[in-house]
């Protein structure tokens, strides 16, 4: 079951500007699929930047996964405007109406239309109208019911390692059954924020994990390591920036083959880093 915490969900992406348009301009530039129908399968977590690298792979699907529950409702918002919208302007008019006010979102502007419509000219966003194909692909996915929600907590929890187990199983029937390949893999700064003291919410992690006996951030890159290897990138902000502190977090975006995502190294320097911050300050 998702978590309701009494905090608003994400729309755009927030603290992870630094290496995401060089990473966004990367993937764009590999080229769309030989097959005009795309074979390309997006699977990630949080917010929209999903769907800019929908957009930037021309994905054939998607499986938006999230632990808030204020996070599915957005999706909810998404999918009920996006398919009549006609453009990215008109999109964001409906969506904003559509949006869950309670609680707020989580935004840094005054308002939900100010805060979308700065996406109108960010060179790699999926709503950026210099590139209107990037809109009108993800438009033609939702509406042909080929993106997918979920909730799903990367400590485990409930039936713990088996929903991870199924979820690699289900991707490797839909390579095998489908012709949909696991392609990207957005974890934002998900494991970043399970190896702080507390939950994304203030809450204690010992409920949440599927393996008690590990740390949360163990259960995480146990649980990533069932289907993580099947992508061909994984774009990730686990590490922070150099310049960020206490009072700024910012983390840089990296784009990753699964195998440098899950090195050992990595996470052994995530484990061992201090922060005065607890993850209910992001």
């Amino acid at each position: 079951m998702p978590l309701s915490p009494d905090r608003g969900g994400y729309t755009l992406t927030m603290r992870e500007c630094a290496g995401a348009e060089e990473a966004l301009a990367f993937l764009e530039q590999q080229g769309a699929p030989r097959d005009p129908g795309g074979e390309r399968l997006h699977l990630g977590w949080g917010s929209f930047r999903n769907l800019d690298l929908v957009a930037a792979r021309r994905s054939a699907a998607a499986l938006l996964l999230d632990v808030n529950v204020h996070q599915v409702r957005v999706w909810e918002a998404v999918r009920a405007a996006l398919p009549g919208s006609a453009d990215a302007p008109a999109f964001i008019e409906d969506v904003v109406a559509k949006l869950p006010q309670k609680p707020r979102l989580r935004q840094f502007a005054d308002t939900a239309l100010g805060w979308l419509q700065g996406d109108l000219e960010r060179p790699g966003s999926w709503l950026c109208e210099a590139h209107p194909e990037r809109f009108q692909h993800v438009r033609r996915l939702f509406a042909a019911g080929r993106v997918a929600t979920a909730s799903l907590d990367l400590r485990g929890g409930g039936p713990g390692s088996r929903r991870f187990d199924l979820l690699a199983h289900e991707l490797q029937a839909a390579r095998r059954d489908a012709g949909l390949a696991l392609d990207t893999v957005y974890i934002s700064n998900i494991p970043w924020m399970l190896a702080q003291p507390l939950g994304f919410f203030g809450e204690s992690h010992e409920a949440f994990l599927a393996q008690p006996q590990l740390s949360p951030l163990e259960n995480v890159h146990a649980h990533l390591s069932r289907f993580i290897r099947q992508a061909s990138w994984v774009v990730s902000a686990m590490r922070l920036r150099a310049d960020a502190g206490p009072d700024n977090l910012q983390w840089a975006t990296e784009l990753l083959r699964s195998e440098e995502f899950l090195a050992a190294d990595a996470w052994e320097a995530l484990a061992l880093q201090k922060t005065n911050k607890t993850a209910s300050d992001n």
